[in-house]
């Protein structure tokens, strides 16, 4: 059965701002019940289980790596370099913000490789930005030091716009959000 994974970060913090960042993210989705419809804020809070979601980002970043899928919970946070984020099987290329036109032969290599964020051109209309300035929402590849990643809940820009869009205001400057399918 496919997992639907959500991923809400931010391309420029990174140490104890991301920290704080992620850990009010948390609070956001614990606070919400993912049954509702729509998907709202403001419930109760299981603090322990806060501590516990950032003690395991706090070990696998020390480890150097990303938690596995399969040992990710329903709510996981990543910090630290190494994070990454992809719509999987739903994956597109970068879309063009001004023409619309597909990145059609980008490569994440070099994101993925020299760890900056690279900057590209659309072939089309010539506009010009780093990559995370695109539309990325469906991208097959994006690399950020923090990030919340929600296993199996309702696509929450449809099924909980007001919390999708708290997440993006919480999750640090320069926020995103890619979500799909594995």
């Amino acid at each position: 059965m496919a997992q639907f994974l959500q991923f809400y970060f931010s391309l420029n913090d990174s140490g104890a701002a991301a920290e704080e960042q992620l850990t009010e993210a948390v609070r956001l989705v614990l606070g919400a019940d993912p049954d509702d419809d729509p998907v709202e804020t403001g419930g109760p809070v299981d603090e322990a289980r806060v501590s516990e979601i950032m003690a395991i980002a706090h070990s696998s970043a020390q480890d150097g790596q990303p938690l596995p899928l399969d040992e990710r919970s329903d709510v996981s946070v990543d910090l630290g370099p190494g994070a990454t984020v992809s719509a999987f099987s739903d994956s597109v290329p970068p879309e063009c913000p001004q023409c619309h036109d597909l990145l059609a032969d980008w490569d994440p290599q070099e994101w993925w490789d020299g760890d900056q964020e690279p900057r590209e051109e659309c072939p089309n209309c010539g506009f010009t930005a780093l990559i995370g300035d695109w539309h990325i929402q469906s991208t097959p590849y994006a690399r950020t030091e923090c990030g919340l990643v929600l296993v199996d809940w309702p696509n929450l820009e449809e099924y909980g716009p007001e919390l999708h869009d708290a997440l993006l205001a919480t999750v640090g400057s320069r926020p995103r959000y890619v979500s799909g399918h594995v």
